[in-house]
């Protein structure tokens, strides 16, 4: 795959998504459709929790947003007053998965991602206040971790592994390379930001449906694995 083929995951736009902004403030029936949407997913959670506020953070809150951009909606908790925080956390996120497989929620056309956050981990780029109707921290033009080049280097190497998984046929190989993504992820988004060059190649690999081809094919190899003819 040439460089010019991948659908890179950022690009800078002067200005926010107009779809769900005005003056850089949130627009009323976007706040309240996300407020909707939150009440709804705390009920299939389904467990009692208090919610302290509602953020929102990621592409559509920044300047860097693209077409498949979503919007990350966070139920901010305080897992200090939760028995059993890690089994908790745990829950949250299997719910969060259902409610995303049940369930396509979306403002104006575009995607909401629901999490539940540790009010003692917030999120590390720009983000929004719903309750609060205030920016807990603006979006930043120009940051100085864009490095594109370094994007599109890291993001051939792992087009050619992913697709190298893919003809194996081995679902063993299949998960760790998944795996290994999200870890790679994971640790670019501690050290680096939403900006930095792991992120990015992430978005650039998602974007591009590379992901979603290796969890399809990780989902039918673990169906056939476990099926009988």
């Amino acid at each position: 795959m040439r460089l010019l083929e991948f659908n890179l995951g950022v690009n800078e736009n002067p200005d926010l998504n107009p779809k769900l902004w005005k003056n850089n403030e949130l627009m009323l029936d976007v706040k309240s459709a996300l407020i909707k949407i939150a009440q709804d997913f705390k009920k299939f959670v389904d467990i009692p929790f208090e919610v302290l506020d509602l953020t929102i953070t990621g592409g559509q809150v920044s300047y860097y947003y693209t077409d498949q951009s979503d919007l990350d909606l966070h139920l901010v908790v305080d897992m200090n007053n939760t028995p059993c925080d890690r089994e908790a956390a745990e829950l949250f996120d299997t719910k969060r998965m259902l409610y995303k497989k049940k369930y396509t929620v979306t403002v104006k056309g575009i995607p909401v991602e629901l999490y539940v956050e540790d009010k003692d981990f917030p999120a590390v780029s720009a983000s929004y206040s719903i309750l609060k109707d205030r920016w807990i921290k603006h979006p930043e033009r120009s940051p100085a971790e864009l490095d594109l080049e370094e994007v599109n280097r890291m993001s051939e190497q792992w087009h050619k592994i992913i697709q190298a998984v893919l003809t194996s046929n081995d679902l063993e190989t299949a998960k760790k390379t998944m795996g290994m993504l999200r870890k790679y992820r994971k640790l670019g988004l501690k050290h680096s930001g939403e900006y930095g060059v792991a992120n990015l190649v992430y978005k650039t690999l998602r974007n591009s449906n590379l992901v979603e081809k290796l969890q399809d094919f990780i989902d039918q190899e673990h169906d056939r694995s476990l099926s009988l003819k």
